[in-house]
């Protein structure tokens, strides 16, 4: 078997022995298949328990072979384990006479049911006797040999990410340490309004309303959309840009280090031929303007940062970093487009062309209307200031220019200016005419134009949750098999190394699985030892009163209620339903890197995919992700264990304190008290969801003070060069023939 096959080598032929990878197996196997044999379950309506049933030496000799071949399934990725077919050959040092691969099938992403029969053997001569068990094996496979599968690590766009509307009236909406990041990102429209103040800086993808409470200092709004602001107090240092801006009456007094509206619509040539549209900030080259003033037609020379979204005439759509590409001052002529453009929509094959060039046909927005501020540069197209005695360091206006009454550094506007009481301080200069004279301002000056600042770009994808792409990487996995409530247990290990993965009915489990379960967690306030009451007659699972649970990945296949407890769960919970995380007494809810390698990798039970050893976890690097000297980074913790939830559906949570990622497919309810997320925050990952907030509310802290989510990456999609903890493979059904 060549685990080395070449990427376009033939596919692999059907394995048919592997004697020498069972050999290695052997080594050290007694030990492993003693304790398997007290695990396994044996369920369907043949269903036995083993301890009953090993009695012969027979039996156990085909025990140890089923135990032998589990294990070196673990070896294989998914190319040899899809090749895997017919008769496995050296394990007769196990007193096994002869085992097969029956058939391998897919079941789930990436998992398949392996069928086999083991037939061992005891005796000589007439005393000789045979066992023979059917298995059927679920896999998980790895990436071959030592190596492991891929597994997300990706970073949020933000600490809070709404795929949808947000609508917040109440409680709490806060983001704290966060810096070099969006605090938050809303993928529709953002209103806060009933007087609440929101501690929050980000963009928006559609329009934003703004009244009563306020937004946080030293921040920013920006929108796709236009900002409406009505009585609200204003905040210190902050920037407002969107397709239009507008701060009512009553809103005054406040210090912005910026306000601007407006872009050109263009279309987006290659050469003489029309490609797409765009919506760009830049400046018309005054050589390729037609029609009168203001300037709307004509060349772009277009801003050389952000990022525009390009439109071509089959509907694919590209995210272009202006940032990364090579602009001519003189024509405008854009250069290095295909290399930095990114892929939004539209075929895999599809490609911007190389050389764009951006030619205005309108403008789109523009207005920037306020009253009374102090603000370091106001930019659009119609500039209007109601108020008195504002101060505005720098006045740009692509078009007319109304202001009542302030003081301006400098001006530059491109249509007319109608005044009051206006003191321009530095050089002033319109391409219309003046309404009144104003010292040091000179009106009808040909080729003056400011241009425009262009729309900012709000980066609000999303990726999909699947809760299945977990399964894997779960210690303990909730699901009802045929209507039976069942816990397969995976990667856990006692303190001992001795590992307790295998199959646990939670209805009639053997002594030996009672024990195992009793060990490991007590529920109902402590009147449920095993917890083998958590599947509820809906399907759901119910964790109430938990007085014990062990650390690591929790997946449930239903909806799940975490209703009170004792003690700190220091888990991820993965599920494909909805998630419950009530009001009533409890702990905190801790991703296991955050509990620290102490708590989850040194208690009597530890999930041996997350840890090193009893004192520390597991390691992994991104050679994508590169430090200073060209070395891959090497980072702590697998990205699962930073997610606190995992859920494909809705989450209603109350006064919990979570320590890790929240990442929901769907919509976010809040009542209660509020909920502290330390770590990072998306909804709607799965579909459009809306979120009103009116109660309770969110706070996020993002971890260690630093403003960034380094620390927490989260899972969300698929890198092969990113772990996720060995391959894992475990008997789902069996009987003897």
């Amino acid at each position: 078997m060549n685990r080395n096959r070449k990427p376009h080598s033939p596919p692999p032929r059907r394995q048919r022995g592997v004697a020498t990878l069972l050999i290695v197996l052997v080594v050290g196997l007694a030990v492993s298949v003693t304790v398997a044999a007290t695990v396994y379950s044996l369920r369907g309506t043949q269903s036995r328990q083993l301890t009953t049933h090993s009695a012969t030496a027979a039996q156990a000799a085909a025990w140890r072979g089923v135990e032998a071949l589990r294990l070196y399934l673990l070896q294989l990725n998914k190319a040899e384990l899809e090749a895997l077919q017919g008769p496995v050959q050296g394990m007769g040092a196990l007193g096994v006479r002869s085992a097969a691969i029956v058939g391998v099938a897919p079941h789930g992403v990436d998992r398949y049911r392996v069928n086999a029969t083991v037939t061992g053997e005891a005796g000589v001569g007439s005393a000789l006797t045979t066992a023979t068990v059917e298995v059927v094996y679920d896999v998980g496979p790895g990436a071959g040999g030592p190596g492991v599968p891929p597994v997300c690590a990706s970073l949020p766009p933000a600490p809070m990410v709404f795929n949808g509307n947000l609508d917040y009236s109440g409680g709490k909406l806060d983001v704290t340490n966060s810096t070099t990041y969006e605090n938050i990102v809303v993928a529709g429209n953002l209103t806060v309004g009933g007087g609440s103040s929101a501690r929050i800086s980000g963009c928006m993808k559609g329009d934003v309303k703004l009244s009563g409470g306020g937004i946080t200092d030293n921040g920013h709004i920006y929108s796709e959309g236009s900002i409406q602001i009505d009585g609200m107090g204003n905040p210190s240092g902050t920037t407002l840009w969107g397709r239009n801006v507008n701060i009512g009456n009553g809103v005054s007094g406040g210090n912005y280090v910026a306000v601007k509206a407006g872009a050109y619509v263009v279309t987006v040539h290659n050469g003489d031929q029309a490609i797409g549209t765009s919506e760009v900030g830049g400046r018309l080259i005054a050589s390729t303007v037609t029609g009168g003033i203001p300037w709307t037609t004509g060349t772009v020379l277009p801003a050389a940062s952000g990022r525009v979204v390009v439109t071509l005439a089959d509907g694919s759509q590209f995210l272009l970093d202006m940032g990364k590409v090579a602009i001519d001052d003189a024509t405008g002529a854009v250069s290095g487009a295909a290399a930095a453009a990114e892929l939004l929509a539209g075929a895999e094959d599809s490609q911007l062309p190389d050389a764009l060039e951006f030619r205005s046909t309108a403008i789109t927005g523009g207005d920037a209307g306020l009253y009374t501020l102090i603000i370091g540069q106001l930019w659009g197209h119609r500039v209007s200031v109601k108020g008195w005695s504002g101060k505005y360091d720098t006045l740009w206006g692509n078009g007319d220019i109304d202001i009542v009454s302030g003081t301006i550094g400098s001006l530059l506007g491109g249509g007319n200016l109608d005044v009051n009481d206006v003191s321009v301080g530095g050089s002033g200069r319109v391409a219309g005419s003046i309404n009144k004279p104003v010292a040091n301002v000179l009106a009808g000056q040909a080729g003056t134009s400011p241009g425009l600042p262009g729309l900012p770009y709000c980066d609000a994808r999303v990726k999909p949750i699947d809760a299945d792409n977990y399964k894997g990487m779960a210690n303990y996995i909730f699901e009802s098999v045929g209507g039976q409530p069942q816990l397969t247990i995976q990667h856990v290990k006692r303190a001992d190394g001795s590992s307790i993965d295998g199959v646990y009915p939670l209805k009639n489990p053997s002594a030996a699985q009672l024990q195992v379960l009793q060990e490991l967690m007590t529920c109902n306030n402590t009147n449920d030892k095993g917890c083998l009451n958590v599947r509820q007659s809906d399907g759901s699972w119910l964790l109430h009163g938990v007085n014990k649970m062990p650390a690591g990945v929790l997946w449930f296949d239903a909806k799940l209620t975490v209703d009170g407890t004792s003690t700190n769960l220091l888990n991820t919970l993965v599920n494909r339903g909805d998630i419950a995380l009530t009001g009533s007494g409890h702990g905190d809810l801790v991703a296991p890197n955050f509990a620290g390698a102490a708590a989850v990798c040194g208690g009597a039970f530890y999930p041996a995919n997350l840890c090193a050893d009893r004192d520390s976890f597991v390691t992994w690097e991104n050679p994508n992700d590169l430090d200073d000297e060209g070395n891959p980074r090497v980072y702590t913790g697998l990205p699962i264990a930073n997610t606190a939830v995992v859920s494909e559906e809705d989450a209603t949570m109350a006064g919990w304190t979570i320590k890790g990622s929240v990442l929901l497919g769907k919509k976010l309810f809040t009542n209660g008290a509020t909920v502290t997320i330390q770590g990072s925050l998306t909804v709607g990952s799965n579909e459009r969801s809306d979120t009103t907030i009116s109660a309770g509310g969110i706070a996020v802290d993002v971890p260690d003070g630093d403003g960034s989510l380094n620390v927490v990456p989260v899972c969300s999609a698929g890198n092969p060069a990113i772990p996720a903890g060995p391959a894992n493979a475990s008997v789902l059904w069996s009987r003897y023939l």
